[in-house]
């Protein structure tokens, strides 16, 4: 960072230089960046303690992420409140000692941040393109390892200017090595080759990704899982409804003789006749198909999403800081305004608190664990989570809706949130249950 001066005023070289903020600007930025670090450590934490303690997330690949957690959190606590502190004197005040390990903290954790994100986009990708022999090799203890070759690469990264890689910064600053050589070393480790990877990560995962969503597309088949007749039953694909012969007998057999309607809302209306007392029954169920089967391509598109959020945030958030490092050993300071360099400096930083961001809005998983912990609901979170994911998945237990049947003549409807509506034969007002 540049020393500031007051044109007419001098100073000795021993005198730091005086704040380019004015007081009420020194306390306007000291409360954004220290609101921005309140809110990293806290998403951070949340993550942290979310895979900590929800058995469904502490799964292999959520290994990467609590890794990624990790090294933001750490940005958080170690590095950013130095920053802030520098930003809003103006000059580095803690002397050439701090200052070393200060820059070596940051370069570590820093990259280690984005090499997270790489590894995470690597597993994403022998996820969606290889699953079944990458289920097998993707155990806790690879991914242990793949976590640490990211942190002993970022310390690789780091360690040459603590040997004499670097050029001595002028006195009250404190800024990374300048050094032509270490800055090409260090932004192509750090940032441009893990960015490629992630582009051409990012690029397959979409292409399979979409030709897979085509196959089963035309693949996809209007039908009723397996009927346990002799029933003749026919089916006909449309574009957003399903139909089907069935016969609904009174032990919930199946067989032909009924209609079903899927609409958009994947809602299934059963009209069915009882061929032993001639009455009508009429069913609205969440779905008739078992979810399961459905929703494993539905997961894999949001993951890719998330991911490509995550990947886009990453490349707004550093793309400048590591275009502004490769050009700035080749020109003076004064060239380069001031406030451009504190502004690309912290959209990096900014990274490590909008990770936790993305996935408390774009992964539910992630979500409602975030909601447990910040309400204070930690104890039966599991119990809580397990039995959300089962009614999501397949919808209400059906020895629950075994209980709530009614006559043959009377209406049912389950609606997606699993409330049962009954409509009575005898025309009486519908009454509503919750399963």
């Amino acid at each position: 960072m540049n020393k500031p001066t007051d044109e007419g005023t001098n100073y000795s070289s021993d005198d730091p230089p005086i704040s380019i903020y004015t007081p009420w600007q020194q306390a306007l930025v000291t409360l954004v960046l220290a609101l921005m670090v309140l809110g990293t450590i806290v998403g951070n934490c949340l993550v942290c303690i979310a895979v900590g303690i929800v058995k469904k997330l502490q799964t292999p690949s959520n290994l990467l992420i609590l890794s990624l957690a990790v090294s933001d959190l750490l940005v958080a606590v170690l590095v950013m409140p130095f920053v802030t502190t520098y930003q809003v004197l103006s000059y580095w005040p803690f002397g050439n000692v701090i200052c070393d390990l200060f820059t070596s903290l940051d370069v570590i954790l820093c990259t280690a941040s984005i090499l997270n994100l790489c590894m995470i986009s690597v597993d994403r990708y022998f996820v969606i393109t290889r699953p079944f022999q990458y289920a097998m090799k993707r155990t806790p203890k690879r991914m242990g390892i793949m976590i640490a070759g990211v942190w002993c690469s970022s310390v690789l990264i780091s360690l040459p200017p603590l040997f004499g890689w670097k050029e001595d910064p002028p006195k009250w600053e404190c800024i990374i090595s300048q050094n032509i050589g270490y800055q090409i070393y260090a932004t192509l480790g750090a940032f441009y080759v893990p960015l490629f990877v992630m582009l051409a990560v990012y690029y397959r995962i979409w292409r399979v990704s979409s030709r897979l969503a085509k196959k089963e597309s035309t693949n996809q088949l209007g039908s009723i899982d397996k009927v346990q007749s002799n029933a003749h039953y026919s089916n006909r694909v449309k574009t957003n409804s399903v139909e089907t012969g069935c016969t609904v007998l009174p032990n919930g057999n199946v067989r032909n003789g009924c209609h079903s309607e899927k609409d958009e809302d994947e809602r299934v209306e059963m009209l069915a006749k009882n061929s032993a007392s001639i009455q009508r029954r009429r069913f609205t169920l969440k779905s008739i198909l078992p979810k399961g089967r459905r929703s494993s391509g539905h997961k894999d598109s949001k993951a890719i999403k998330t991911l490509g959020i995550i990947m886009g945030g990453f490349t707004a958030c550093w793309l400048p800081f590591f275009i502004l490092a490769v050009i700035r050993p080749f020109v003076e300071d004064n060239d380069i305004p001031i406030h451009m360099i504190s502004v690309f400096n912290w959209l990096g930083y900014f990274n490590s608190f909008l990770n936790p961001v993305i996935y408390a809005r774009f992964n539910r998983d992630f979500r409602t664990p975030f909601k447990e912990i910040l309400c204070l609901r930690c104890k039966g979170i599991n119990v809580r989570i397990r039995s959300e994911s089962y009614v999501e998945q397949y919808g209400p237990d059906p020895r629950l809706r075994d209980c709530l049947r009614p006559p043959t003549s009377s209406v049912v409807r389950y609606d997606s949130q699993g409330r049962t509506e009954v409509h009575l034969g005898n025309g009486s007002t519908p009454s509503e249950s919750k399963v």
